[in-house]
This record gives C-alpha cells, structure tokens and sequence, in this order.
C-alpha cells in the first residue's frame, strides 16, 4: 500500500505543532519545568529518576494522577510527571520529529501520522513483549500496524444504537438482533406515534461515524477493496455492495424525525434523553452526558444489527494505549510505568471515570448499558474501524458526500461522488 500521501502534509504539520508547543510550553498538566521533565535526569548510582507521562485525555488528568501517585509510593527513586497539552497529537509529533519525545505517551494505532512514525521505527516495536502479555488477543490483533504491536491498549470505544427501555417495554419490543427486525421495530415505533430514530445529520462527523462503522461490520472484505479503490485498481461502482449500502441508510431515514438534517449531536442527545425518541445510533461517550442530562432514563445500548444474528460484531477503536518512543530517556522506568498502568487493578481504577471496556484481560469494566457491546469484545466478535486506513482527510470527504446524498436522495451520484473521493488517492 502506498503511503506517500502522508508526506506532503508532515512539514506543514511539524511547523503547526511547533506554534502548538510554543503556545502552551509550561502550560500542561503537572509539567512546570517544561515539556521535557526528564531530561538530564540519569539512572546512575540510584540517583532518582523523573520521567514525563505525555497523555492526551483532558478528562483523565485527575484519576492518572491518583494513579501516578500510588506508582510513585511502589516505585521509590521514580518520579512521573503528567503533561496533557491542548492540540496533543500535534504536539507528540513534534516532539518526537525533533528528537524531543516524552519517556512514555498514550497514542492512537488508528492515526495515520502514528502509523507513519511507528514505521520509521520512531517507536519501541512491542509485538510479542511481555507487555503485551495481558492484553485481549482480539485487541492486540486490531492494533496491529503491518503485523507489529507499537502500543498496549488499555481501553477501547466503541458505537451502538441507545435505545430508550420504557418506550421498548411499553410497545412490547426486543432488542432487535437482525436488520429486517430493526426496520420491524421502526415501523411498530411509528404507527404508534413515536419517533423512532434521532439523527444528527447535520454534523457530517456523526455521519462519517456511522458509515465506518456499517462499511466495516456488513460489507465483506471491505479493506482489501477500497485499498485496490485508492491503488487505481478499482472503482466503488465495481462492488455490488455499495448500492444495498447506500439504500439501506437511506431506508432508516424514513424512521428519523422530520428535520434530520437540520439536528445536530446535541440537539439528539437533548431529544433522546428528554425520552423524545426510541433509539440514537452514535458512540459510548454520549453515556455520561445523557446521564447529566436526565438521571432518571432508562436507556442502554445494543449492537447495530446486522443480516444475519450469527455475523454480528462491533467497530473498536483503541481510546487509551501507551507506548515507549524509540529515542526516549529512561526506558526502563518508562516499561515500569507502563507495567503499572496496565495491570488489572490499574486498568480498572482508569476506566471507571467513563466505564469504557477494557482492552486488557479479565478486567472488570464497561458499564451496566453496554453490556451487550462489551460481550462482544469479550469473545473477540470486533473489528477496527476501517478509516485507520485512510489518508487524512477523506473520512471527513466521505461524510460530506453522504450528508449530500441524504438531501439528494440520488444514490447513483453518491456512488460517483464515493468513487471521485476514493479512486487512486493513494498516488495523488
């Protein structure tokens, strides 16, 4: 696969990442002395040693510092300094092109710009490391970059359809477990005067999300082909699947409210949890906000259905994973830390702030709403979310062209339009 595309783009990205740093140099989380903590500080004699924890989640800075603390009290002689930066994926790439990385960070092995860096050999290659002893198989496998591990996953995300259970219970419906089921529940849903379905296509984002996520659960060998797309090898028209695709999320609009184009997440988060609708295809982060928003909902999530019961699976993104750069100080303390953070215990102290499942195994978590979800990534039923194969930008194309196609109902341009994004992308 030719990954040229990714070149173009990096001088600019390294220059943006540089204005980043230089705006927020000192400014981080627990970084006072800067975005290099542990420079200077040796290893020798049993001198104390310091290292920087480059984490990018700004929702975990309290519980990572309770976390770091009980490390610090196990591990005398080491200290580990949290930074969270706005921007941090610019920044890390920065950092790490300048010869500047943090001991350890927590990366994304979907992102483009890692797997560039992880392939220049950037970062400490981990595949088959005791560090990845624990991990879910399933997990490991869907971190792969071109067979190599570069991050242990700690925990992972997901999407799923939320679905209101009074209003299930008070219609006397299931969880529907195939599509045709579904489309069954829509129509009871709406010959009894409720609204089956939110949307929030005004945001091509939301969009995006769930065309990954149904490309990659329902259409066979989905990867391979839009590779040979963006190779020259083939074009979108050529695969019959395209066109059922395309219909069938056009054949849930119909079970939506009238101004789905014109609704946004938080006007469907509003609405789904004011119990205005039945179900809200959108991820495992909108748990905690529904809850703010209306405490007394009774709501969980199930899988998107797919044909068959018996080929149902869930899209999976690594959320937190944590990594060695290749040209970073104090390597040994940082395999320590990183030891620390992905035992079981651990693991399950860090998901509790938004009860994600874990990507480690035998840890207790996910919460109470996903248990479907969670099931499924228990007995390996996952795949990755196909876009990590994309080069940067055309996720965002591809949410777009649909967002036009549901306003123009016109599935043969969206096909065309599908093809113009794709076709050859990779020798442009």
């Amino acid at each position: 696969m030719k990954k040229g595309f990714i070149k173009s783009g990096m001088a600019a990205l390294v220059s943006l990442a540089l204005l980043t740093a230089a705006g927020c140099s000192g400014g981080g989380t627990n970084s006072a002395e800067g975005n290099s903590p542990d420079s200077g500080s040796t290893n020798a004699g049993g001198v104390p040693v310091k290292i920087e924890y480059f984490q990018m989640k700004p929702e975990a800075v309290n519980i990572v510092g309770e976390l770091i603390t009980k490390f610090q009290n196990e591990n005398p002689g080491i200290t580990v300094e949290q930074n969270n930066v706005p921007n941090p994926e610019n920044v890390w790439t920065m950092r790490v092109s300048t010869d500047d990385a943090p001991a350890v960070f927590t990366h994304y092995p979907h992102n483009s710009i890692f797997q560039k860096m992880a392939k220049e050999g950037r970062v400490v290659d981990l595949t088959d490391d005791p560090l990845m002893e624990n991990v879910q198989p399933a997990i490991a496998d869907l971190s792969k970059i071109d067979g190599k591990n570069y991050l242990v996953p700690i925990g992972v995300a997901t999407l799923g359809m939320y679905y209101n259970k009074d209003i299930f219970e008070s219609h006397n419906i299931q969880i529907p477990t195939t599509y045709d089921e579904l489309l069954q529940a829509a129509e009871k849903l709406k010959a009894a005067g409720v609204t089956p379905f939110y949307f929030h296509d005004k945001d091509f984002n939301g969009i995006r999300q769930e065309v990954v996520y149904k490309m990659g659960q329902t259409m066979p060998d989905i990867e391979k082909f839009l590779d040979d797309v963006m190779n020259g090898k083939a074009h979108i028209t050529d695969n019959p699947d395209f066109k059922p695709f395309a219909e069938k999320l056009l054949a849930l609009r119909e079970y939506g409210q009238k101004d789905n184009m014109g609704t946004g997440y938080e006007d469907a988060l509003r609405e789904f949890s004011n119990g205005n609708t039945a179900m809200w295809f959108t991820g495992i982060w909108a748990i905690k906000e529904i809850k703010e928003s209306n405490p007394d909902l009774k709501f969980a999530m199930f899988p998107l259905p797919t044909e068959n019961a018996a080929d149902l699976k869930t899209q999976v993104s690594v959320d937190t994973a944590i990594g060695i750069p290749a040209s970073g100080k104090n390597k040994e303390e940082a395999r320590k830390f990183i030891e620390f953070m992905s035992k079981k215990e651990n693991v399950e102290t860090y998901l509790s702030i938004g009860g994600y499942p874990s990507g480690i195994k035998d840890v207790k978590s996910g919460l109470p709403e996903i248990t479907e979800l969670t099931q499924l990534i228990t007995d390996g039923k996952v795949y990755p979310t196909i876009e990590r194969l994309w080069p940067p930008g055309t996720n965002a194309e591809v949410g777009k062209a649909t967002q036009e196609m549901f306003l123009t109902k016109d599935i043969d341009q969206y096909l065309k339009t599908l093809d113009t994004i794709f076709y050859n992308r990779f020798n442009q």
